[in-house]
């Protein structure tokens, strides 16, 4: 049934974003991954994973990962996708997801588009507050080169404490070269 999600948090993501951001019509072109929450993998040791049904958030689902508490590195846990279209050198893209604690009340966490094998070249990269209240989060890089389907990664790492973390719908976008990264939306201090 990934149809239905994807459609709702489609909709909901498009909602959320500023008018000036992109054209309603041209989302689905733009997105080069999958944007249910079932799509998140799981890497690391130390933690505990699961989907759970969530109304509360777009798509009605959520992924909910427990680190038991800090790593020696913030990606020993972390959750993330790739790319499933190629994206060019100098395309300008977008990492936007649904992310909330579910304990403590806040947690930091860095938000990376990067390389998905070794050397992890980072392209993008921002330390993110999640709170209790479910909120668009969002990340913005520029392709260094390019990177066919498979080989762009994003990831939200999630050693950084001992938390419950509960993660909806996450979409990829490519808005191609030139594109004014300031029509793109930020976070909400």
């Amino acid at each position: 049934m990934k149809r239905p999600i994807t459609v709702v948090a489609t909709a909901a993501f498009l909602a959320a974003l500023p008018l000036t951001a992109i054209a309603a019509p041209d989302i689905a072109s733009r997105m080069v991954n999958h944007p249910a929450a079932d799509q998140w993998g799981i890497f690391g040791t130390g933690e505990k994973h699961e989907l759970v049904k969530d109304t509360t958030v777009r798509g009605g689902a959520a992924l909910q990962v427990t680190s038991a508490g800090k790593g020696a590195n913030p990606w020993d846990i972390q959750a993330g996708i790739s790319n499933s279209k190629a994206v060019k050198k100098g395309d300008v893209v977008l990492l936007a997801f649904w992310g909330r604690t579910v304990t403590p009340g806040s947690a930091s966490v860095p938000a990376v588009v990067q390389q998905a094998a070794a050397p992890y070249t980072r392209i993008g990269e921002q330390t993110l507050t999640l709170t209790p209240d479910w909120r668009l989060h969002y990340v913005t890089a520029t392709a260094d080169r390019d990177y066919p389907a498979g080989t762009l990664g994003v990831s939200v790492q999630l050693a950084t404490g001992a938390q419950t973390v509960a993660l909806g719908p996450v979409f990829l976008l490519d808005f191609g070269p030139g594109y004014d990264p300031k029509f793109l939306p930020r976070n909400i201090p």
